[in-house]
């Protein structure tokens, strides 16, 4: 007997009701994944309790680590999901078809990773390539993401009570008030999700932070630091058309 199909719905229910404006709301044209260094300066005791309350959710949780132990240990863990991916042909590839070396080329395209959000700069897809072959290692990417971390005021990670789709929406709800809230704070932010995008570290990750059998989603690192370039989007008519 073939298996039957299995859907899962999810009810969103829509009510009537009155334009809020909040500081979050205005945060939104300043937020962005900053993927630059830090100062390193401690957040105060309101900037992280504003943190914690906007990323906290319905079975789903913020946990905010500042120490140096705790950032090391974000460290070794990236350092594992490092080697992981840069093992994959596969996540090698799509990481490649991704960026966008160029302005020009980010234009054309509309969409993708430009070069200059990581800091790196403006060059031709042919110049971008040659350079990635010499630079292009777990090794390199584990410098950088060392350096990155132990520059951040804290690492932010989302978990979840239940591993289903209803607290996967609901980590992705959290994540956006946690980005807002560090914006309207001053705060930059970006993601340094390796331990959670490598299926066989998230669990071992979970333990060596200390949250058990719950689901880690997503990790972020928060702190001072400059604005950096944007990279482009497509409009939604484009996407949706």
């Amino acid at each position: 007997m073939a298996n039957a199909s299995k859907h899962i719905w999810v009810q969103i229910d829509f009510e009537e009701t009155k334009a809020f404006r909040s500081a979050l709301f205005d945060a939104i044209p300043m937020r962005q994944c900053s993927r630059s260094e830090y100062d390193g300066e401690p957040l105060t005791e309101k900037e992280l309790e504003q943190l914690q309350d906007a990323g906290h959710g319905d079975g789903v949780s913020v946990l905010l680590m500042t120490d140096a132990a705790q950032k090391d240990l974000v460290t070794d863990c990236v350092a594992k999901g490092n080697e992981a991916q840069f093992a994959d042909p596969a996540w090698a590839h799509e990481l490649k078809s991704w960026i966008r070396f160029s302005g020009k080329e980010a234009v054309r395209s509309g969409d993708g990773l430009y070069g200059p959000v990581m800091g790196n700069p403006d060059v031709p897809r042919w110049l971008g390539l040659l350079a990635m072959k010499g630079t292009f290692s777990a090794k390199n990417q584990n410098k950088k993401d060392h350096r990155h971390i132990q520059s951040s005021s804290a690492i932010a990670v989302i978990y979840s009570e239940t591993d289903d789709i209803p607290h996967w929406i609901e980590a992705g709800r959290c994540y956006q008030r946690l980005a807002l809230q560090a914006a309207a704070l001053g705060l930059r932010a970006a993601f340094i999700n390796q331990p959670v995008e490598v299926v066989k570290l998230r669990p071992e990750f979970a333990q060596a932070i200390g949250i058990g059998n719950r689901r880690p989603d997503l990790i972020v690192r928060i702190g001072h630091g400059p604005e950096m370039p944007r990279s482009l989007r497509r409009s939604v008519e484009d996407v949706l058309g």
